[in-house]
């Protein structure tokens, strides 16, 4: 579809109305003359754009298309570009251009209201005989030297390709800013999400659908880190201005994605902007900013946003340990730092580099018995990365310093330093196929600081002894699509580990499909199998468990859903999914222990896991959002003939959150989640869990409120509100059951947070 600049306005009004539209829809073509519009369009007033240049890249002489996808928010500012089709240079291009378009935005009566919209540019080569080509006027979608003015190309539709794996949740930052309880962070967001339970709640360290903490792994970037959270408080390691959005593969995780045996947490970096832009914030607990500045002048003449290269720089600082130096003698400290450039070195290679790293120290203090630790850990990677048409190669080079100790001089120390090479390749083979491969290898060498007069000496003599440690492997999966409707995805990957004289073999096949049954009805499916190295001490870093006499723990997993979309941008899902992880180390699980013991290594495990996952949903991002969210499930664990309820077992939980934008930047919401009670420990005879009793449930009610100031075309501030566990409930833990029952209880957990936040 194809339309002129007057007709601009009315498919951005269609817009507003994009998720009403029939999903996986090809486009939306304009009505006829005199046909019916929706029934309060009169109420709609159509943003107008105010700046949008692009350039047409230098070195280029090729005709070609790019689309993209807008999100514009309620002050007129472009807060997402994402190319949905196209290939680089040209997408690159357009996404860098469209991050500094902006808008007076769409409004619905007298207020502003946010909008996303799609439209393509047509990018043509200026003429041969013209040497330079004209710079582009302020509404061009690309430069033309000579000829028709350019063409502007409006798509909207009800999905956002391209989609993510089947089974996988993705969250975006602007959704997870508008989320109570998240403090802004995509990350936290994990928590939010059906067949996610926390450890504690408001503490982020979880069990999703059944998978111990220790068989969940984190990566940023492709680069996989110990840890996505600081300690206690929880803020995420990155600062959220470096996400783009969040992907929570719950079912049979992508291949690319290897050595866990369980779900993955995938954070995508937010693009380079490649202009002078940042954004910070002052909070109670600790203070953060975010600035990027381009560099080098733009390969073939000067252009908007174009540069030879960018570089961003992060990072945050908490002074928690002011305010609790006047409560007790605990003292409590974290920091975080990022980095990241790039360079043009060519039409279709660039280098680039990501370094980031965090640090944590807590002491509770001599008047209590609960001791402390220190955690650090440190990222650097290298990467080349080459365009070729519709072939991408990333080739990068990662180094890992991870360390975690306790606060005295006297206590153990457990430290990894890492190397790890990989590969990557994404090529589109035709318009059917696309295949995906890599390989890598990665060295660990652990060391192991301790004294022999220590109690725990044994323990950690034997879990993390001092040695190096070798891993290869590598993937392959093709994703077909045989006709719109349909998308398969085989796979598989294997890995080789080698240990003291000792190895270990892993392949483990994945295939997951999409199967679009109607415009509004799709049913998502996988199936697959994956091996980790034995672990169980989630978030520690540094603290890889050294057994591979014992083997490998295994997972095979299956899920299936059906996601149906509902007028008014309202999406249904439920999903029903049966995972069963073998030899598998999970002490917190089966006894609710979180002590580190060596005896823990001849405690393997067979965890079965199933549920149901029922959720409504329409995006907290609409002027009135929310959703309702219902997880039942089972998770049983087998030790030998014995065979038990998890310590963690939570049948029954249930969350819901609404939001409402008043307008004039002023957003409210609140969050509830209810928890089913944790079962009792059983003391009598061999202890063990029961369901014969329950602990207390869990409720908790999070609340937020911010209001934001707009400061020209793309300054703002803003004054931001936010409580978790507003309600101050104590959790019951655990529950002991003798003769009689007695409970543990943590918290209360409460996070309150007034801060200001600003960006342009």
């Amino acid at each position: 579809m194809v339309v002129g600049r007057r007709s601009l306005a009315y498919f951005v009004m269609a817009a507003v109305y994009a998720t009403a539209a029939p999903a996986g829809a090809e486009e939306s073509r304009p009505a006829p003359t005199g046909a019916a519009r929706p029934a309060d369009s009169a109420e709609i007033q159509l943003p107008v754009a105010v700046t949008t240049p692009v350039a047409y890249p230098a070195g280029e002489t090729r005709s070609a298309s790019v689309v993209l996808e807008l999100d514009v928010d309620a002050q007129g500012v472009v807060t997402g570009a994402r190319a949905v089709a196209g290939e680089p240079p040209f997408s690159d291009v357009a996404v860098a251009a469209a991050r500094s378009w902006t808008f007076i935005p769409a409004k619905r009566g007298a207020e502003p209201v946010r909008s996303r919209f799609r439209f393509s540019i047509q990018f043509e080569p200026p003429p041969v005989e013209t040497p330079v080509a004209a710079p582009p006027s302020a509404t061009a979608a690309a430069p033309h030297a000579a000829g028709p003015p350019p063409i502007i190309e409006v798509v909207v539709q009800g999905e956002r390709p391209p989609k993510p794996p089947p089974g996988t949740v993705t969250i975006t930052r602007a959704e997870a800013e508008a989320l109570p309880g998240t403090f802004g962070d995509p990350l936290r967001a994990i928590e939010a999400q059906p067949g996610v339970v926390p450890i504690v709640s408001g503490l982020p360290s979880f069990f999703v659908r059944g998978a111990p903490p220790g068989n969940v792994g984190y990566f940023i970037d492709g680069v996989d880190v110990p840890l996505l959270y600081h300690a206690f408080f929880g803020p995420s390691v990155l600062h959220p201005g470096l996400i783009e959005d969040v992907q929570l593969h719950k079912g049979a995780v992508p291949v690319e994605f290897g050595r866990f045996a369980g779900p993955v947490v995938s954070a995508t970096l937010t693009p380079l902007a490649h202009r002078f832009t940042g954004e910070g914030n002052v909070r109670l607990i600790d203070a953060g900013g975010l600035v990027e500045a381009p560099f080098g002048p733009c390969p073939g003449g000067e252009k908007p946003d174009c540069s030879l290269g960018s570089v961003r720089l992060g990072g945050r600082y908490a002074y928690t340990g002011l305010i609790l130096s006047q409560l007790s003698d605990a003292k409590l400290n974290y920091w975080d730092y990022q980095g990241q450039a790039s360079v043009s070195v060519g039409r279709h290679d660039e280098l680039g580099v990501l370094a980031f790293g965090a640090y944590d120290y807590f002491d509770a203090g001599a008047s209590s018995d609960q001791g402390g630790g220190k955690v650090r850990f440190h990222r650097l990677d290298l990467r080349w990365d080459h365009h070729a048409g519709r072939t991408h190669l990333r080739v990068a080079l990662t180094g890992g310093y991870d360390s975690t100790g306790g606060v005295e001089a006297t206590t153990s120390i457990v430290r990894d330093r890492s190397a790890r090479l990989r590969s990557e390749l994404v090529s589109e083979l035709s318009d059917a196929v696309t295949l995906h491969a890599g390989i890598d290898g990665r060295l660990d060498d652990f060391a192991l600081e301790t004294d022999p007069l220590l109690l725990n000496f044994a323990d950690y003599s034997r879990l993390f002894p001092a040695r190096t440690e070798t891993t290869v492997g590598g993937y392959v999966s093709v994703e077909l699509r045989p006709t719109r409707r349909i998308t398969v995805v085989p796979g598989i990957r294997t890995d080789l580990y080698w240990d003291r004289g000792q190895s270990a073999a892993a392949v483990d096949p994945r295939v997951s499909a999409a199967f679009a049954l109607t415009d509004e009805v799709t049913v998502e499916t996988s199936i697959g199998m994956s091996h980790q190295r034995p672990n169980f001490v989630p978030n520690v870093p540094g603290a890889q468990v050294a057994d591979l006499s014992g083997g490998l723990q295994e997972a095979i997993v299956f899920d299936s859903g059906v996601k149906w979309k509902l007028p008014s941008d309202i999406t249904a899902k439920a999903s029903v999914y049966r995972a069963g992880y073998f030899n598998a180390l999970d002490p917190l699980g089966g006894k609710r222990d979180f002590s580190i013991d060596r005896e823990v290594l001849d405690q393997r495990s067979t965890i079965a896991s199933g549920g149901l996952e029922l959720s409504l949903a329409r995006p907290l991002t609409r002027k009135l959002g929310g959703f309702l969210a219902y997880t039942l499930s089972r998770t049983t664990e087998s030790f030998g003939t014995q065979s038990n309820v998890s310590g963690f077992d939570r049948p029954h939980v249930f969350q819901a959150a609404l939001g409402y934008d008043f307008g004039r930047g002023w957003t409210t919401g609140a969050r509830a989640v209810v928890y089913s009670g944790v079962p009792e420990l059983n003391l009598q005879g061999s202890p063990h869990f029961s369901t014969e009793r329950r602990g207390r449930p869990y409720f908790r009610l999070d609340v937020k409120a911010e209001k934001r100031w707009r400061l020209g075309a793309r300054a703002w501030w803003s004054v931001v509100f936010e409580m978790l566990n507003a309600t101050g409930t104590t959790e019951v833990v655990r529950l002991d059951c003798g003769e009689r029952c007695a409970e543990r209880s943590a918290g209360p957990v409460v996070l309150p947070s007034l801060g200001v936040q600003a960006g342009f």
